[in-house]
């Protein structure tokens, strides 16, 4: 889950102290601690996650797909480009070597050479096909680059793949991303589709044009809406716990000052737009003798699947009144997952259809019972 401040008038960070502490770590089950503060996203954090000289993003102009020109050959007539880190002023002339290239690793080795000490680095397109990429080495809001026209001498435009018009491409303000992501009292939405379409004319959809293996887009999203793994103790938290109450709708950060009550955060899937959900577990059926004589198998949802193993069913019927833990349906050969537990026959001797029940329990939360059918 994703958890985003939607209000602008909170006094102070909101406190998640019910969630994991790093003195709870354990490796195999739970993740190294998430108490945490959460406020609305300054534009200082985006500017700083834009502007990591790792992670963070210039601005990046990609060329058409070149595919099919292979092999391409320069020459006298097509070796020049001339590029600009700044918005004005005058183009850098950089001279590629004059060759016939057979690929695009090779191009680029040569558009490489040729733009050392220009602060402009050449590098596969994110696009379809073949495509040059070139982008600032300056990272961050601040990043500008430009590309002359053919007219005005930038010939080697053509071969790779820059059509014949002057391109300025820059990167959109911090701002930019979180009111198109997270604005005060709207729908929290960091999914990749939103935060990959920030900008708009020279920066337009700015961040697609940057390798996701890079993960940019993704630290964005942290940054606006931090990530919680959803364990028990999350889920919790989510239901009866500090996430539950700062999502209400009568939470009110502080009545004295005349605010007025409303929830204080969106809560969303790990997808970024998706509202989160989470309840009790619901039994759909509980058919005794599926998929062969003996075999109890419960479908609904919220059943579990955790990797605590934290998920239990009570048998209760004339002839049996049995508690089984998950370990041991799953030691038996059977399963349990979010929307179906399979329980093997020798784990229910008694059950009978009509008059023997069923209950699921995920931790403290329990279902409602169910006859076998």
């Amino acid at each position: 889950m994703r958890i985003g401040i939607i209000r602008g008038d909170l006094p102070a960070p909101i406190s998640l102290g019910d969630l994991e502490t790093v003195s709870q770590f354990n490796p195999p089950t739970e993740p190294r601690g998430q108490v945490l503060y959460i406020t609305r996203p300054t534009t200082a954090e985006i500017e700083g996650v834009l502007a990591n000289p790792t992670s963070g993003a210039g601005a990046t102009i990609e060329g058409s797909d070149i595919v099919g020109s292979f092999p391409i050959t320069i020459s006298g007539s097509n070796d020049d480009l001339k590029v600009r880190r700044t918005s004005s002023g005058a183009y850098t002339t950089v001279l590629i070597t004059q060759a016939v290239y057979a690929s695009l690793t090779t191009l680029l080795a040569a558009v490489n050479a040729a733009l050392v000490g220009t602060g402009i680095t050449a590098r596969p397109g994110t696009g379809s096909g073949s495509r040059v990429a070139l982008e600032s080495d300056t990272k961050g809001v601040t990043s500008v680059l430009g590309v002359d026209s053919t007219a005005g001498g930038s010939v080697a435009n053509t071969p790779l793949g820059f059509g014949a018009s002057a391109i300025a491409r820059t990167m959109p303000a911090a701002s930019a991303f979180i009111t198109a992501s997270n604005p005060v009292a709207g729908t929290l939405d960091v999914s990749t589709a939103t935060i990959n379409g920030v900008g708009a004319s020279t920066n337009s959809n700015a961040l697609t044009l940057i390798p996701a293996t890079r993960k940019t887009t993704a630290n964005v999203a942290d940054a606006i809406a931090p990530q919680i793994v959803e364990t028990a103790v999350a889920l919790d938290s989510y239901m009866v716990g500090m996430i539950s109450e700062y999502r209400n709708a009568g939470f009110n950060p502080d009545s004295r000052r005349g605010l007025t009550s409303g929830a204080a955060i969106s809560v969303v899937a790990d997808d970024g737009s998706t509202a989160f959900a989470a309840g009790l577990p619901v039994l759909s059926t509980a058919d005794l003798h599926t998929p062969s004589t003996g075999i109890l198998t419960i479908t609904g949802t919220g059943l579990g699947g955790f990797d605590n193993k934290e998920t239990s069913v009570r048998v209760v019927g004339p002839n049996i009144d049995k508690l089984l833990e998950q370990r041991a349906i799953e030691a038996a050969g059977g399963s349990v997952s979010a929307t179906s537990i399979v329980i093997p026959a020798a784990l229910i001797p008694g059950a009978t259809l009509t008059t023997t029940k069923a209950r699921v329990k995920v931790r403290q939360r329990v279902s409602a019972a169910v006859v076998m059918t």
